[in-house]
């Protein structure tokens, strides 16, 4: 059963400066989804999450969030909490003070919406269990059952991020991953519809990050609420999300599972951007078949028409090695670097350097010879620009100033 569509962001533009920064961007966001915009520094991916979170206006197209317009609704009305990359905590309040600092500001009428009178006169019960609760309660007696909810609201907060026992602690002597977590719990316990992610876990160490990217998931399903997250990390991207958009210079260059995405991407600079990819000029010679580096192949591709030019693309880990004399492909290797897990080998065949990974060790300018199997090749329509020029995009925009993030 597909999920329902929760936020729409039809035909959106945003400049700065008179540089587009978004570029008429359709997208839909459903209920319970985890997705995650992906893409180098300035492709408007933080942007677009400013845009959604209600702190910056589109200059054209309309922001949808249940079948209404939200384009002029300012943030604090959204059903929406953000959680920024600089955490924004309250050095002057504890753990538990951040927490709550969202329910605590809400007025009387606010918090008795927001727990139900049944809820909260299910509470009174529970604190004056000889009360009747046909007579009119008091305020006051309303009020302390309202605060126990909170209460329990903050303390099922920290249970969920495993900041138990904390309450007491004062945010600047916990640790960048407990602060994370603190600036978690302090907008889930708003029971927000999308909880609007902005490269949380940028400042945190590798190991810790990782820990924090299946935590975050497993959150998600529990709360059962909307994520949308943003980072330059692809692996993140794959590793926490339902859906991933990767962008570039404002535009959406491919929408998909993880698993399409890396798999099936659709132009150069999704294939290289995310993951490492060879990227080989082909011929697509015969139904399913290819033909590179002046041999034949089999493929599971077939939209394509014969004779047609192709890119080609084969990701490191999908070279089979074998004995040079069962090889279709034989290089040079022209470097080797241990990666903890595997060899990275740079292959130089017919001129071309490829990117092998293995498990064995091949010694530097030793043959090498290469199979592929059919379903690990993945065809391309050629494009314009090649793979060499889409990299030096990618790696231009990671050297440059990061205009969609320092905007404030």
């Amino acid at each position: 059963m597909e999920k329902n569509k929760l936020i729409e962001l039809k035909n959106i533009v945003k400049s700065y400066d008179g540089e587009v920064v978004v570029d008429h961007m359709t997208l839909y966001i459903r209920e319970n989804e985890f997705i995650t915009l992906v893409g180098p520094s300035g492709c408007g991916k933080t942007t677009t999450l400013r845009m959604i979170g209600g702190f910056e206006k589109p200059d054209k197209g309309e922001i949808i969030m249940n079948g209404q317009v939200v384009n002029d609704l300012p943030p604090h009305k959204r059903p929406i909490n953000t959680v920024f990359q600089k955490y924004a905590l309250f050095p002057h309040l504890n753990v538990y003070g951040n927490v709550a600092f969202g329910l605590n500001n809400k007025t009387y009428a606010e918090l008795m919406e927001f727990y139900t009178e049944e809820k909260v006169m299910a509470q009174v019960a529970k604190l004056y269990p000889g009360l009747d609760l046909k007579d009119k309660v008091s305020k006051r007696k309303l009020r302390k059952s309202i605060n126990s909810l909170i209460d329990e609201s903050v303390r099922n907060a920290l249970k969920l991020v495993n900041l138990e026992g904390y309450e007491k602690r004062k945010v600047d002597s916990m640790s960048g991953g407990q602060q994370q977590r603190i600036a978690i719990a302090r907008a889930i316990i708003n029971r927000p519809k999308i909880l609007l992610l902005d490269e949380p876990l940028a400042a945190l160490d590798l190991k810790l990050r990782q820990n924090m990217q299946y935590e975050l998931k497993e959150m998600q399903r529990k709360l059962g609420i909307t994520f949308v997250f943003v980072t330059h990390d692809q692996e993140e991207a794959l590793t926490m999300s339902d859906t991933v958009v990767v962008m570039s210079k404002g535009i959406i260059q491919q929408i998909g599972t993880p698993q399409d995405i890396y798999n099936e991407p659709k132009n150069s600079f999704v294939a290289n951007f995310v993951g490492e990819s060879n990227i080989i000029k082909g011929l697509y010679t015969a139904h399913k078949e290819v033909t590179f580096m002046g041999q034949s192949f089999e493929c599971v591709d077939e939209n394509f028409a014969i004779g047609e030019e192709v890119q080609v693309v084969i990701r490191p880990e999908d070279w089979d090695v074998v004995p040079l004399e069962q090889a279709k492909l034989v290089g040079r290797v022209d470097a080797s670097v241990f990666k903890g897990v595997h060899f990275e080998h740079c292959v130089i065949i017919q001129g071309k350097e490829l990117i092998v990974h293995t498990y064995e060790f091949v010694k530097v300018g030793e043959q090498i010879g290469l199979n592929v199997d059919p379903y690990e090749i993945h065809l391309m329509k050629k494009e314009k620009v090649n793979a060499e020029t889409v990299l030096e995009e990618i790696l231009n925009a990671e050297e440059g100033i990061n205009k969609d993030e320092t905007i404030q």
